[in-house]
């Protein structure tokens, strides 16, 4: 009888989501942002949002919930209703780091907000003070390995991509430097600039004004191939550490038990976004580049970071405060 109620219970469930996913949408769509106003994160939401309403014919709402590194964001998107109708754009902080970096979370990201579209992945900068006598990673490194734990690196808090960037060239490197974090990015920027602090990993958009006036000094980029933004500029690869990747990437996610037919919907219309020349353009002003995954490629991309990141964070012992 177990079985039967069951069976019956699907044989009117199944109709319903199908009918739910052909009529989608009817109403406007929230896209959450697990992080403040105005960053890059924000940004690419509101320029992707725009183009996603256009091409599904309902409005794609942008709402900033912060707190907890981008879990309370996530958490929030894990309990809303699977109907299409709520989608997160994050990356690695809610579904690679953050994972490793909390003791304990409220959801399960792969579980219960898995992938549906990769957006767009930049590169991270390493950037010297003026007066510091570098001018690559093979100088930055020798003058860590002299001062024996003296060289020091700021970073806009613990687990942040700019920390786990420095933290995997000591780890490649075999050099120990001194972090210094600080309460956010632009309070860890001046103070390399300043000299209070000897060095940096951090987004391009961020430090490109002070680099090209002068103030910081770029030697590297963290992505595997050189950027369109810095062609000039090598990669921490190319300076002796094959395989050096550390980027910022963001995707479009949706709670657990969404309808397929809605998030391939989601997913194609993103692919279609990505190609459109205006903005491939807004894209590489904000400091990265579009790089679209499908669900499944998305998937196997994350479960590698987050592998990566987990060994990186358990043998360095970072945990978040």
């Amino acid at each position: 009888m177990k079985w039967f109620r069951l069976l019956a219970a699907l044989v009117v469930l199944v109709p319903a989501i199908a009918a739910q996913a052909a009529d989608w949408p009817d109403k406007p769509v929230r896209m959450v942002v697990p992080f403040g106003a105005g960053a890059t994160a924000d940004i690419m939401a509101r320029i992707v949002a725009d183009k996603l309403a256009a091409a599904i014919g309902q409005p794609v709402v942008v709402e900033n919930r912060t707190g907890a590194g981008g879990n309370v964001g996530a958490a929030l998107v894990a309990r809303s209703d699977p109907d299409g109708y709520t989608l997160l754009l994050s990356g690695s902080p809610t579904h690679s780091v953050g994972p490793h970096l909390f003791k304990k979370l409220n959801y399960e990201p792969m579980k219960d907000v898995p992938p549906v579209a990769m957006i767009a992945a930049g590169t991270n900068l390493l950037v010297v003070k003026p007066s510091l006598p570098v001018k690559s990673v093979k100088d930055l490194v020798a003058l860590a390995r002299s001062k024996s734990e003296q060289l020091t690196y700021s970073s806009a808090g613990i687990g942040t991509s700019g920390h786990l960037a420095a933290e995997l060239l000591q780890k490649a490197s075999g050099v120990v430097m001194r972090h210094v974090p600080f309460r956010s990015g632009a309070e860890a920027v001046t103070a390399v600039m300043s000299g209070e602090v000897d060095f940096m990993f951090f987004t391009l958009p961020a430090l490109m004004q002070q680099v090209e006036a002068g103030k910081l000094r770029a030697i590297a980029v963290t992505s595997l191939t050189r950027s369109r933004l810095l062609p000039n500029i090598p990669t921490v690869a190319e300076e002796g550490y094959p395989g050096f990747e550390a980027l910022a990437w963001y995707a479009v996610f949706a709670p657990r038990g969404t309808p397929a037919a809605i998030t391939a919907r989601v997913g194609g219309e993103i692919k279609k976004i990505l190609a459109m020349p205006d903005i491939e353009e807004k894209m590489l002003k904000l400091g990265v580049e579009p790089d679209y995954m499908n669900a499944e490629e998305l998937t196997r991309y994350i479960e590698a970071d987050s592998k990566k990141w987990g060994e990186l964070i358990k043998q360095a012992g970072i945990a978040a405060n």
